[in-house]
């Protein structure tokens, strides 16, 4: 497992590691048990996925960063 991102805030660390496991990546929050006790701790929440999907996970949230990822709610297809 590779850490690709790390956070201080719970419930944005979910949020990844569900868009993550949404995009069929095995994304998973580490740490995530003892923040939500001391949601200050050193390092913050950990997301981790398997070695194998690193590079796409981290493809995944770039595009996201950057305002490449689009939803299509257009459920009649293009025009």
């Amino acid at each position: 497992m590779k850490v690709i991102k790390r956070t201080h805030h719970q419930q944005e660390a979910k949020i990844i590691v569900g868009f993550l496991n949404a995009h069929d990546i095995d994304a998973e929050l580490l740490d995530g048990a003892i923040n939500s006790v001391l949601p200050i701790v050193a390092g913050g929440v950990r997301i981790a996925v398997p070695d194998d999907q690193e590079e796409e996970a981290l493809t995944l949230l770039a595009n996201v960063q950057s305002g490449g990822a689009e939803v299509d709610d257009d459920e009649n297809g293009p025009e």
